[in-house]
């Protein structure tokens, strides 16, 4: 049975303030939606039981890598009525000269490409084919995001984490000749700006997707430049990568930033002082030209039992839509896309739990 719009505000009111309505057509493009992760280790079964919950719960946009089964995904997906954002990595075709190996003591799980290695010609000749296969099946992207969080040491093996001291670096660092971890991300910033570049040349004369947004990598929020106490890896602003990108020619190539944030915090927190928060930091350089893609945001809750307590979720998460539609509404933030679906009750983000969408999650995708 359907309810009216008025009661339904007061439901959700009951649980939590809402951010009041946007005004006609003000966010009528803003894109909400979720990340959805693994889906290269998925069989076919389990990737068309995604899509089903996708669907079932009105889920129209969802971000997740290229890789094994990205294609079968996404064409599966479209059929559904659900658009993909695709991450597609500037390093694919490099050398893999100088990856960073796995460092366990660091906190470094995984291997991380050097993207200083990356080669724009066979980066091009290796997404081309990968295009063309989903253009074949009628598919149109929501976006293509050039790589991940390529402003920290997880994901860019151009880091020297053997000289880190536990600080966030600016522009400065950035430019200044004495320092090698500044003058290391540096190359390896304008080496992705190359690879973006071949990147927009393909979606530029694709046949069905020229006019997908190209955003440029989701920045990891590690605040404004300084020391952080307690910190041993180092990592760049989202403001000093943005800055540089800019000079650097970014906004020839890129339609919009991708950044990530995960503001933690009070649940009473007003909806102000975050938006002050996020506007001197994360989405300071967000303009109406080049709006931020907020492509990874969440608040954890560690509860492990089913149905989950999201009441704490179900406040924080406001407060949160309230900052994002004061940015969508000044044409500075063009999507929302919650970091994770997943169903791995008390760990983290996730927002598919005990076999259902939880109230924070149907929240979160909710439309602005």
């Amino acid at each position: 049975m359907r309810i009216s719009k008025l009661l339904a505000m007061v439901l959700l009111i009951a649980i939590g303030s809402l951010p009041p309505e946007a005004p006609a057509g003000t966010t009528s493009n803003f894109l909400v939606g979720v990340n959805v992760i693994g889906i290269q280790k998925m069989s076919e079964q389990q990737q068309d039981e995604l899509i089903a919950e996708l669907q079932k719960d009105g889920v129209k946009v969802v971000r997740t890598g290229v890789g094994d089964g990205f294609n079968r995904f996404t064409t599966k997906a479209f059929a559904k009525g659900i658009r993909v954002v695709a991450i597609v990595y500037a390093t694919m075709g490099g050398s893999g000269a100088h990856t960073r190996p796995a460092d366990a003591a660091l906190g470094l799980h995984w291997a991380a490409a050097a993207l200083t290695d990356s080669d724009p010609a066979k980066f091009k000749t290796w997404l081309s084919p990968q295009l063309e296969s989903l253009e074949s099946a009628g598919v149109h992207l929501a976006a293509f995001e050039l790589d991940n969080e390529i402003n920290g040491p997880f994901f860019n093996g151009d880091f020297l984490p053997a000289q880190a001291s536990g600080r966030v670096l600016a522009l400065s660092d950035l430019d200044n000749p004495k320092d090698p971890e500044g003058q290391a991300i540096s190359a390896s910033y304008r080496a992705y700006l190359r690879v973006l570049a071949a990147l927009k040349d393909v979606r530029d004369h694709s046949r069905l997707n020229s006019k997908t947004p190209v955003i440029s990598a989701g920045l990891a929020d590690g605040g404004l430049p300084g020391k952080k106490p307690g910190q041993r890896l180092d990592g760049v602003s989202i403001p000093a990568t943005l800055a540089f990108m800019r000079r650097e020619g970014v906004d020839q190539l890129a339609d919009g930033y991708g950044v990530h944030v995960y503001p933690g915090g009070d649940p009473k927190r007003p909806i102000a002082t975050l938006y002050d928060l996020l506007n001197k930091d994360a989405f300071s350089l967000c303009t109406a030209a080049k709006p931020c893609w907020l492509t990874e945001w969440g608040f954890n809750n560690n509860d492990a039992s089913c149905p989950v307590d999201d009441k704490t979720r179900v406040q924080l998460i406001n407060t949160m839509r309230g900052a994002m539609a004061q940015f969508a509404q000044q044409g500075r933030l063009a999507a929302s896309l919650y970091y994770d679906w997943g169903d791995h009750p008390g760990t983290g983000t996730t927002i598919f739990r005990c076999g259902a969408l939880t109230d924070a999650g149907k929240l979160a995708l909710r439309p602005l």
